[in-house]
């Protein structure tokens, strides 16, 4: 698997938006109108102590109609008021209110999204609102830039749900209303429309969204003072448990008496929750570069998805053997058939075709997969699904193929006939497509791997399904490795062109110092998991004694260990040892009755000695709650960790709260930029040593001479993990 990239997916792609400045003067004009409806529906006049109210906190944020957050904001910012308290007070006019909170878009600085910290404080009450919508996609969603969420928020007309619901149509996702998650988003958007108690917002926004208010918002035109105290009780009393999705998009149009309006407004939601459709058509050929590289990353993350899946169906000790170098060097997940058993099958077949002699494995077991190995071959896979996708529909675009594959699930089959249904023409023999996608996917023996993919196992299909559906077992690997297609015996000639090739000793091309830096690097290699495999164990023997299930630890799948115990502002200026890691395992409960490996995620302390003050815990997660929660550190290095989404840990909360203040040195374009360059690994890495094969690795060997032991293994004075 060394092999020479021609370029990232994505470097081709125009960076040409549409007019920013129209974009925002759009968005400020839906927000202008949001607040003139408020107006017609707040008693001003006979509650004049709404004003002050309205204009430092209500805002269009939440989970309802953008009218009635405002609605909601406004009244749950301060106890409701009373008539006493008001009277004799003559409240001033809407067009005096309105005055406050329509931008002049006259002011440049009204076009710079997020505002400065300088100019924030000094902007009206709409544009602040304006911050706090993006800031919410932003900081809820990975990947997306805000460029991308003014775009999704003008297809919803600036109506933050359905915004939200677009996205979530876009990514194939749902999610809960009452996870941590959203909660943080909820507070971000709060922060970074400089509201004076974000708290009181995020409350407001979770009570409304979770109750019945449509009959208090609706036929009252203005609302009543007794409709407000009914309002303000229900704010007082917090949220119920419900879940977001049940709640319709029409569930509060508070303005009944306007009909025309009104049918107006639901034909706008209606056109807006098109989707992708509408969020590609508005683009149109000036996709960006952005917009490509946050599908690539959320393609990447369904594939790690995929990975996580097959490394939990292979047995252990197989693992522990061999399959993990068969997997990382040629386990990729296209193929004939589903993602997860192609990458079994792929690596049953390249452990069978290339096996390693003995002397040459590793001489301890291995209960640890490098994270940045298992990221190499799932960004293997990635380019050959696109290579493959496109060499069988030419016309498609790169973008466009790496849409389909991830509606797809990164199933090539799948994505092919989703390619037929919109009229592209598709051949039916795959075999140059394979050809190509070995090529560029850096298989070593192309040629092979398509003789493979185009034949037939000699299996009958209800066996082998039988075989990939479950958990494999020794015995059925050994099943699935007799009825694999072998490599055809060479001809005479072939077999004396094979001869001066031939590699049968390291010796013959390492050279001293490569031979005593793999030594060194292997030892620090298994220090490295031990001290790994010990954290976790610990952890998973708490899990197990708290649940009264004993767990047993299947394989490590992945770690972030530079994970410190506050916000990652100095992040590149941390010299000393990060506090935290962040881990992801399997491991099965023998006795339990579910007899498949779980995925857990772990927070554990990096001190070789147990600190009290750094717990250490570990929970079960599902790889589908992979992007329902967001953690700055992982994500900024590149770590696709599984985290759990009701769960607090280091990095979900105060990284994200400072950027939405400003006062973050990385903002949310560089941590997705950060994020692309540590995730997009088609490149040869010092790691590659560890599993070193004479006759496979020359290549390598000559590409890294390792000219000074001493100062490249100081390189690796932290976890090579």
């Amino acid at each position: 698997m060394h092999g020479k990239r021609d370029r990232r997916i994505g470097d081709r792609c125009l960076s040409v938006l549409t007019d920013e400045k129209q974009d925002i003067s759009d968005l400020l004009g839906y927000i202008h109108g949001f607040y003139r409806e408020a107006l017609d529906l707040l008693p001003i006049a006979a509650i004049p102590s709404l004003v002050p109210r309205l204009l430092k906190a209500g805002m269009p944020i939440g989970f309802l109609d953008p009218v009635s957050n405002i609605i909601a904001n406004t009244i749950a910012y301060t106890p409701p008021p009373t008539l006493e308290s008001d009277e004799g007070v003559e409240a001033p006019s809407s067009e005096w209110i309105l005055s406050k909170i329509i931008t002049d878009t006259n002011d440049k600085s009204v076009f710079r999204v997020p505002l400065s910290r300088l100019n924030a404080h000094g902007m009206t009450l709409a544009r602040r609102s304006l911050d706090g919508l993006v800031s919410f996609l932003t900081s809820h969603y990975r990947y997306l830039i805000s460029r991308e969420d003014m775009s999704y928020l003008l297809l919803a007309r600036a109506d933050l749900l359905t915004a939200v619901r677009l996205i979530e149509q876009d990514r194939n996702k749902r999610r809960n209303l009452f996870s941590i998650t959203n909660k943080v988003a909820l507070e971000c958007a709060a922060v970074s429309a400089r509201h004076p108690e974000p708290d009181v917002l995020v409350k407001a926004s979770l009570t409304m969204a979770s109750r019945d208010v449509s009959m208090l918002l609706t036929g009252q035109d203005p609302l009543s003072p007794a409709t407000l105290e009914s309002l303000a009780e229900l704010l007082r009393q917090g949220p119920t448990g419900m879940d977001l999705n049940n709640i319709s998009l029409d569930h509060l149009r508070v303005n009944e008496k306007d009909n025309n309006k009104k049918r107006k407004r639901s034909r706008q939601t209606s056109e807006s929750t098109e989707g992708s459709r509408a969020h590609k058509k508005r683009l149109g050929p000036q996709l960006t570069f952005r917009y490509t590289l946050a599908l690539k990353l959320l393609l990447l993350g369904k594939i790690h998805g995929h990975y996580l899946e097959a490394l939990a169906k292979l047995p252990r000790d197989g693992l522990r053997r061999h399959h993990h170098c068969s997997l990382l060097r040629g386990g990729y997940c296209y193929g004939p058939r589903d993602p997860v058993s192609n990458i079994i099958l792929n690596t049953v077949w390249y452990g069978s075709m290339f096996p390693t002699p003995q002397k040459f494995e590793l001489q301890f077991k291995v209960d640890m997969i490098c994270t940045r190995m298992l990221a190499r071959i799932e960004c293997c896979s990635l380019y050959g699904l696109v290579t493959f996708l496109r060499t069988c529909a030419p016309e498609l675009t790169e973008h466009d193929a790496i849409w389909y594959l991830f509606r797809s699930g990164a199933d090539v089959h799948k994505a092919i006939r989703e390619v037929k249904k919109h009229g592209h023409h598709v051949p039916g023999n795959y075999q140059y497509a394979y050809m190509q996608a070995a090529v560029v996917s850096w298989h070593d023996d192309p040629d092979e791997l398509v003789k493979f993919a185009t034949s037939s196992l000699n299996m009958e299909s209800a066996k082998l399904l039988a075989l990939l559906q479950g958990t494999l077992t020794n015995d059925g690997v050994e099943c699935l490795t007799m009825a694999l297609p072998h490599k055809s015996p060479p001809t005479q000639s072939e077999e004396q062109a094979q001869q001066p090739n031939q590699v049968t000793s390291s010796s013959q091309v390492l050279s001293k110092n490569q031979k005593i830096f793999i030594s060194e690097f292997r030892k620090k290699f298994r220090r490295d998991q031990n001290f790994f495999v010990r954290k976790v164990k610990a952890v998973l023997s708490d899990y197990s004694q708290q649940k009264g299930v004993h767990y047993k630890l299947h394989i490590i799948c992945g770690v972030n260990p530079r994970v410190p115990d506050g916000p990652s502002v100095a992040l590149v200026n941390k010299k000393f040892q990060f506090e935290y890691f962040h881990i992801n395992f399997l491991a099965t409960a023998p006795n339990s009755a579910v007899a498949s490996p779980e995925l857990f995620f772990a927070q554990c302390s990096n001190s070789i000695k147990e600190r009290q003050e750094r717990p250490s815990w570990c929970t079960p997660v599902s790889d589908s709650s992979m992007d329902n929660a967001r953690c700055f550190s992982c994500e900024f290095n590149g770590a696709k960790i599984v985290h759990p989404y009701d769960e607090t840990y280091y990095g979900r909360y105060e990284d994200f709260k400072l950027m939405a203040h400003g006062k973050h040195g990385t903002q949310n374009e560089l941590l997705t930029s950060s994020c692309h360059s540590h995730s997009d690994v088609m490149a040869t890495m010092t790691q590659d040593f560890i599993y070193f094969y004479p006759n496979m690795d020359s290549k390598f060997a000559e590409m890294n001479p390792i000219s000074n032991v001493a100062r490249k293994l100081k390189e690796w004075k932290g976890r090579i993990f």
